[in-house]
């Protein structure tokens, strides 16, 4: 944030960097900062005048808080202002060619230094703390419509000159109003927790809060354990997984020992890796139960011999070939990600998945295997404290 003399500050370092910009195309010239009608036209030397015509305001920025403020604390927003200035040219004998230089090279410092910098405004306008503003003060061209040039050399009663509008926003000066900072608060209550309340009506509908996969994983893979956690669950007898991408449904029956606040399934073979829709099912025959949307993560497993080697050819490519637990279905994205990268399959074909991976890099890379966005298990356990990476994901480039 900034103080009052802001608005100085910045038309001081913007009337540097024009005067260096225009002595390096005519030496001698110089920027001046004065009304248009109070430049000597007839003066002998060459100048480059700095005339800031408009201040508004930058509306996004007019309600956001000050960044320095802690949680708790509040203040006044700064005032955000956009400032509007005319380059305007003057030179002896009213050449028009040294205008034109004297426009150019000032055009061009302002492009070169789009941003001003903490340091920029530091040395120029130390008498001011814009320096320490957050936010980036940055240049820009601003259109200068056949009427806005009319009027505003109308009203200085002179005649018009060769004028470029430029915009400098935001220049943010602080509110004088001292900032409002409560002590923390210690309890909230007698046990620190704040009031509660409690409905007496409960819902008897079933519901699902959420999924839970062995080990903290992202995603479970066939045969693996789930748990689906929520409410209302007693009466489920079955839950019927459908592939979102395919149009494979399974329905995993749940034990009879299901309490109302949980189910446990083991994920059975048959649906393609990816994300499923959960239903629940309850009665006989089943009927679904108006439950949802909840989704659950299905993950690929990596059935090639792993830690695997592949040898690049003379282009530097690697061709790389997967297998994986379940098959691939029919229009699934499948990628091999190795490090950073990902890389597109090019072929899928059964439980087989072939990429090409050019300008591999050589050496050894964890590896990954997503299909329609959910990838195969890097990480043996995330419950584990550290966790760590499976030693067998690796890939090494030769």
């Amino acid at each position: 944030m900034s103080d009052a003399r802001a608005i100085e500050a910045v038309t001081e370092t913007l009337r540097a960097l024009v005067d260096d910009g225009i002595k390096t195309v005519l030496p001698g010239a110089t920027a001046v900062v004065r009304p248009p009608d109070k430049v000597n036209p007839t003066a002998q030397e060459a100048q480059v005048n700095l005339f800031l015509y408009q201040t508004g305001m930058a509306p996004e920025l007019r309600n956001e808080p000050p960044q320095q403020l802690l949680p708790g604390e509040s203040a006044e927003p700064a005032l955000p202002l956009v400032l509007r200035y005319l380059l305007t040219p003057y030179v002896p004998d009213h050449n028009d060619l040294i205008a034109h230089r004297l426009l150019g090279g000032a055009l061009q410092a302002l492009h070169t230094r789009p941003v001003l910098t903490r340091g920029e405004l530091a040395q120029t306008a130390p008498y001011s703390d814009i320096a320490r503003q957050v936010d980036s003060i940055r240049i820009t061209w601003h259109a200068f419509e056949e009427k806005d040039i009319y009027s505003l050399w109308s009203v200085f009663q002179t005649p018009y000159r060769l004028t470029t509008a430029f915009e400098v926003r935001a220049v943010l000066i602080d509110s004088r109003r001292p900032a409002r900072t409560p002590a923390p608060v210690l309890t909230r209550g007698t046990d620190g927790r704040g009031p509660r309340a409690a409905a007496d009506v409960r819902s008897t509908t079933p519901r699902i809060d959420g999924v839970r996969y062995p080990g903290d994983q992202s995603a479970a893979r066939v045969a693996d354990p789930v748990e689906l956690y929520g409410a209302n669950l007693s009466g489920v007898s079955a839950v019927r997984l459908a592939h979102l991408t395919s149009a494979l449904a399974v329905d995993v029956p749940v034990p009879a020992a299901g309490s109302s606040q949980g189910l446990a399934l083991t994920l059975p073979a048959g649906l393609p890796a990816g994300i499923c829709a959960l239903t629940l099912m309850s009665g006989s025959p089943p009927a679904e139960l108006p439950v949802g949307p909840w989704y659950l993560a299905f993950a690929p497993r990596i059935t090639s011999p792993m830690p695997a080697v592949v040898v690049r050819d003379a282009q530097g490519d690697a061709e790389v070939v997967v297998r994986a637990d379940p098959p691939f279905a029919a229009g699934q994205r499948v990628s091999l990600l190795l490090g950073g990268d990902a890389h597109a399959a090019r072929e899928t074909t059964g439980d087989t998945a072939r990429f090409t991976v050019e300008r591999a890099r050589p050496g050894e890379h964890l590896m990954r295997l997503r299909v329609d966005g959910v990838d195969s298990l890097l990480v043996l356990d995330r419950s584990a404290n550290p966790p760590v990476y499976d030693p067998t994901q690796l890939l090494t480039v030769t």
